[in-house]
C-alpha cells in the first residue's frame, strides 16, 4: 500500500490505532478552538445575605464638606471592608443626623443639603459606630440663575441628547443639531434657544416647550422617553427654561478632570455598592456631580451599573466601571469573588518583583497560581517565543540534562544572542512599522528591513530607535530610517501611527471630534499633527521610474496644523501635556524640525505614555493578553489589570535605558511567566491575571518554521529570496497559502490586531488535507524517513518523533500506544511512521504555545 493511501483516511478520520496515541495531546486541529474558549460553565449564585461583620470601623467620604451653592447637594458615602476583603455600601444602612438642620440637612442615604450659612455638623450611627463630618455652608446672598454650562449643558450629555447617535451626529437629527458629547456649548445654546425662530422652548410656560415635551414623552420623538417627570434632568431644564433660558457662557470654569470614589471595589455576587462622581475645575473648586455623571461598564457577564452610579456585582471576575462628565472620564475597578474560608493565600515571593505584584493581587483575588511548567514545557514555550522556533532533540536533551539551578535564566541568555531572535524581532517590528512593498519600492523594504535587523542585532535602545525613526530625512536608500514616515499617507496618518505604535493611544476619533473613550480633544490631535506637517514625500529622482520610491522632504519654514475646530494655527502639543509655548524652550524657533523635539520628549521621563505602552505591547508578546488590553488601546477608560505591574515594569525599562533585552529577560525569568498552563481549582476561571500560562496559537511564521524544522523539508516562498525561512520574509507579499490562512498580517495598519491569531475550520482542513504536512511528513528526504534509517527500535523511533514534532517525550500511554501502532503496520513501517508524525503535528499540542 502506497504511504498516500495509508494516509488518506486520516484526511477524514483517525485511525483507531492512533486515536489515543496523543490522547492528552487533543489530536485534531479542529478542535483547538474550544481552547480559545474560557470555561464559561456558570458558578451557581449566591444568595443575598446580611453583610458580614466588619474587620475596621466604617469610613466615610468625604470626611469634611463645604457647601457653596444652593442647587449643589453633596453626598456622603459610608463604607467598610470586611474580613474577607470584601467591599460593603453602608449608606443605607446608617443613622444620619444634623447638628444644625437650619445651616445643613442630610436626607437618606447621606445627601447633605445647604440651607443657610453656617457651621453644622453630620452625625453618622451604626452599631456603635458613630461618624461625624464638619460642614460649613457659604452661599451667596442670592440664589445663582440655572447655568447653560453647567446644569443644562450636563443634562444633555446624561440623558444622550448630544451622542453620535442621536442630536450629536454631524448632520443632527430631524433639523436639530448639538455639537458632539457638549464640546461646543455657545453653538449648543444658538440651536435650543434661537435656532428654527426659537420654537424648542417657551419660556412663559416652560412645561410645554419641546426641550421638556418630548424628552418625557409628551411629544412625539424619535428618541424616546429620556427622562421621568420630576426627575433631576426634568428640574434642572424646566427651572432654566422658565428663567428664560439665560447665556452664561461667559463662565470660563472648566472641568478638568473627574475621580471616583472608591477608586476600587471587591464585591460578592448580587452585592451593590454606590460610587461618588466628583468634578474638579479650573478655578480649583469641586463638586459632586454624581448625579449628573454618565456611567458605563465594560464588560457586563461581570457588573452592571445604573444611571445614578449604583454597582451590582454578577459573575465571578474583574472588569471596569466608567464614568464620565462633561467630557471627562474616570473608571473604578470591580472584582467579583466568591467567598472563599479555606483559602490559603500564596507566600509572596520577594526575588522577583513581576512575581511579588502579580501574587500578591492573586490572593487579594482569592486565587492559587499554577505551579511551575517543567523543563520541557517551559524550554519549549521560550523558545517560541523569543525566537519563533521550537528547540531541537539536541537542544531539550541537554537542557533536561543540565542540573544547574540557573540553566533555565542561562538558556535565556542564549536564546537572546541566537540569529534566530534578530529574525523573529524584526518580523514583529517590520509589522508595527508596516514595512511593505505596497508602499514602498522593493529596494526600499529590503534596505529598512535590514536597517531594523540590524538595530535588534545590536541591541539599540528602544528609545534611540524610535528617535532614528522619527527625525530621519531624505532618500530610503541613503537613510532607511526615513522609510518609516515616507509611509504615511499624510501628516493625520503619521500622528496615528507614532502614537499607536510607541504610545499605545489611538488617536483616530479625534481627528473630527472629541474622543468618545478618552480625554483627547481635536487640540490635542491637532498639536500632535503640527509636529509632523512639515515633512512631505516625493518620488526619488534617482529612481523615478521605480513604483513606491520615495523620498521624505523636510520643509523647515512650514507652519502650523490647523484646527478645523477653531480654524486657527494649531500650537505643537505633547500627547497629553502642555503645548510647546508652555514647555522648555519656551516658543518654536521658526527653522527647526519639529519633529526631533517631539521627538525628545516622546522618550524623554516626562512622557507617561511612551514606556507604559511598549512594556504593555511586549508583555503581550509573552502572554495571551497585555496588562492593558487591546495593547495598543491605552486609555484612563480602558485601565490595566495590574496597574503597579505595569507601572513596576515601566521604571525598571525606564531605569535599563530602554534596553528591550533585558525587558524581555526580565519578564521570561518570572515566575508568573514559567507557570504551567494546567488550571488549579481556584484559578479555572481567571483568564486575565496570569495565575496560569493560558494556551495561544503559534502566529503564522513561527508555526510554518516550526513545521519546517520538524519534517526537515524547506518551504519555498514566491516573492522572497531562495533560502529564507518564514521570519526572515520582507513582507506580506509572498506566494504562500499557509501564512494568509494562519493571520500574517499584510501590514495595512499599525495595529496588532491585523494579526490574526484565532482558529477556524479553513486551517484545520488545509493541515489535515493540504500539503503542507501531508506532503512534508512523506517526503523521502525528509525527517520523517532520516528517523526510520536511523531508529529501528518502535520505541526509540516514537520518542525522536515526539520530540521533533513536539518537543517534549511521549507519556507512557502515548508511547505504549504509538509502538502498538508501529509493530501493528507489519511491513508498512514508514506509512505508520507518518500516519503517526502527521497526527502529531495536527495536535494542539504543536499548534499551541502553552
Amino acid at each position: 500500500m502506497k504511504s498516500s493511501q495509508l494516509l488518506s483516511p486520516l484526511r477524514i478520520a483517525m485511525p483507531a490505532a492512533l486515536s489515543g496515541i496523543v490522547g492528552s495531546v487533543a489530536l485534531s486541529f479542529v478542535l483547538t478552538a474550544s481552547l480559545f474558549a474560557a470555561d464559561v460553565t456558570p458558578a451557581p449564585s449566591a444568595s443575598p445575605a446580611a453583610p458580614p461583620a466588619l474587620s475596621a470601623p466604617p469610613t466615610v467620604e468625604p470626611t469634611q464638606l463645604r457647601l457653596v451653592h444652593h442647587r449643589q447637594p453633596w453626598s456622603l458615602l459610608v463604607s467598610g471592608r470586611t474580613s474577607a476583603g470584601f467591599s460593603v455600601d453602608l449608606s443605607s444602612a446608617v443613622t444620619y443626623t444634623s447638628s444644625n438642620p437650619a445651616v445643613a440637612r442630610v436626607v437618606a442615604p447621606g445627601w447633605v443639603w445647604p440651607v443657610s450659612n453656617g457651621v453644622a455638623e453630620i452625625e453618622i450611627s451604626l452599631a456603635g459606630h458613630n461618624l461625624k463630618v464638619p460642614v460649613t455652608v457659604e452661599l451667596p446672598a442670592q440664589e445663582p440663575a440655572a447655568s447653560f454650562r453647567h446644569e443644562v449643558m450636563p443634562v444633555l450629555s446624561k440623558t444622550g441628547c448630544n451622542l453620535g447617535a442621536c442630536h450629536g451626529y454631524s448632520l443632527g437629527k430631524n433639523g436639530f443639531k448639538l455639537s458632539l458629547r457638549g464640546q461646543e456649548p455657545d453653538q449648543d445654546w444658538h440651536a435650543i434657544v434661537k435656532d428654527s425662530w426659537g420654537r424648542r422652548v417657551d419660556t412663559t410656560r416652560a412645561e410645554t416647550s419641546l426641550m421638556i415635551t418630548k424628552p418625557l414623552g409628551i411629544t412625539a420623538h424619535q428618541g424616546g422617553t429620556r427622562f421621568r417627570k420630576d426627575s433631576l434632568p426634568h428640574e434642572i431644564l424646566t427651572r432654566w427654561i422658565a428663567q428664560g433660558a439665560p447665556q452664561d457662557l461667559s463662565d470660563s470654569r472648566e472641568v478638568v478632570a473627574v475621580r471616583v470614589v472608591p477608586d476600587k471595589l471587591v464585591l460578592a455576587p448580587n452585592a451593590q455598592h454606590r460610587l461618588q462622581l466628583i468634578a474638579q475645575y479650573s478655578d480649583g473648586s469641586t463638586r459632586d456631580v454624581t448625579r449628573l455623571g454618565c456611567y458605563s461598564v465594560n464588560n457586563e457577564l461581570y457588573a452592571m451599573v445604573n444611571d445614578e452610579g449604583l454597582v451590582t456585582a454578577r459573575e465571578f471576575g474583574e472588569t471596569a466601571v466608567v464614568a464620565r462628565f462633561e467630557r471627562k472620564f474616570a473608571a473604578v475597578d470591580v472584582i467579583v469573588l466568591r467567598d472563599d474560608p479555606a483559602f490559603q493565600p500564596t507566600p509572596v515571593p520577594t526575588d522577583h518583583f513581576i512575581d511579588t505584584l502579580v501574587v500578591r493581587k492573586l490572593n487579594e483575588l482569592k486565587i492559587q497560581p499554577s505551579p511551575l511548567a517543567d523543563d520541557e514545557q517551559f524550554l519549549r514555550r521560550v523558545s517560541l517565543d523569543l525566537i519563533g522556533l521550537q528547540p531541537t532533540p539536541e537542544e531539550l536533551r541537554a537542557f533536561l540534562a543540565d542540573m544547574d539551578p540557573k540553566k533555565r535564566e542561562q538558556v535565556v541568555d542564549r536564546l537572546l544572542n541566537r540569529p534566530e531572535f534578530v529574525d523573529h524581532w524584526s518580523l514583529k517590528w517590520g509589522d508595527l512599522l508596516q514595512n511593505s512593498r505596497n508602499v514602498l519600492s522593493p529596494s526600499s523594504v529590503f534596505l529598512f528591513r535590514e536597517w531594523i535587523r540590524a538595530s535588534i542585532a545590536s541591541n539599540t535602545p528602544v528609545d534611540e530607535f524610535a528617535r532614528q525613526l522619527l527625525a530621519s530625512s531624505g532618500a530610503v536608500s541613503d537613510s532607511p530610517a526615513s522609510a518609516y514616515l515616507a509611509i504615511s499617507k499624510d501628516t493625520n496618518d503619521s500622528v496615528e501611527r507614532v502614537t499607536q505604535v510607541f504610545c499605545g493611544v489611538r488617536m483616530l476619533c479625534a481627528r473630527c471630534h472629541s474622543h468618545p473613550l478618552e480625554n483627547w480633544t481635536q487640540a490635542d490631535y491637532y498639536g500632535v499633527a503640527s509636529f509632523f506637517n512639515q515633512i512631505s514625500t516625493k518620488t526619488d529622482p534617482r529612481q523615478a521610474n521605480v513604483p513606491n520610491s520615495r523620498v521624505l522632504v523636510l520643509n523647515r519654514a512650514a507652519g502650523l496644523a490647523t484646527n478645523p475646530r477653531t480654524g486657527r494655527p494649531q500650537a505643537p502639543r505633547f500627547l497629553g501635556g502642555a503645548e510647546l509655548a508652555d514647555a522648555a524652550p519656551p516658543s518654536t524657533p521658526p527653522q527647526v524640525d519639529r519633529r526631533e523635539i517631539y521627538a525628545r520628549w516622546l522618550t524623554s521621563s516626562e512622557n507617561p505614555y511612551f514606556a507604559r505602552g511598549l512594556v504593555n505591547r511586549f508583555w503581550s508578546y509573552f502572554f495571551h493578553r497585555g496588562i492593558v488590553e487591546p495593547v495598543d488601546d491605552v486609555r484612563s477608560t480602558n485601565p490595566p489589570i495590574n496597574p503597579e505591574l505595569l507601572a513596576a515594569l515601566s521604571k525598571d525599562f525606564v531605569d535599563h535605558k530602554f534596553d528591550a533585552r533585558h525587558l524581555m529577560k526580565t519578564i521570561v525569568t518570572s515566575r508568573t511567566y514559567q507557570a504551567s498552563s494546567v488550571p488549579t481549582p481556584s484559578n479555572r476561571h481567571d483568564e486575565q491575571n496570569f495565575s496560569h500560562a493560558i494556551p495561544r496559537r503559534i502566529p503564522a511564521e513561527a508555526l510554518l518554521d516550526s513545521l519546517v524544522q520538524a519534517t526537515g523539508v524547506k518551504e519555498n516562498f514566491g516573492g522572497a529570496p531562495a533560502g529564507f525561512t518564514a521570519a526572515q520574509l520582507p513582507d506580506a507579499n509572498v506566494t504562500s497559502d499557509f501564512l494568509a490562512l494562519f493571520g500574517k498580517p499584510q501590514r495595512m495598519e499599525a495595529c496588532e490586531c491585523e494579526r490574526d491569531g484565532g482558529s477556524n475550520m479553513l486551517q484545520a482542513l488545509h493541515l489535515i488535507n493540504g500539503q503542507a504536512i501531508l506532503g512534508k511528513v512523506a517526503n523521502p528526504a525528509g525527517r520523517v524517513a532520516q528517523i526510520l534509517k536511523q531508529h529501528a527500535d518502535d520505541g526509540q523511533l516514537v520518542t525522536e518523533l515526539y520530540l521533533w514534532t513536539l518537543a517534549r517525550h511521549p507519556r507512557p500511554a502515548e508511547l505504549e500506544r504509538a509502538v502498538v501502532h508501529m509493530k501493528s503496520a507489519g511491513t508498512e513501517r514508514a506509512a505508520a511512521a507518518q500516519d503517526l508524525a502527521w497526527a502529531l503535528l495536527n495536535s494542539r499540542d504543536f499548534m499551541l504555545v502553552h
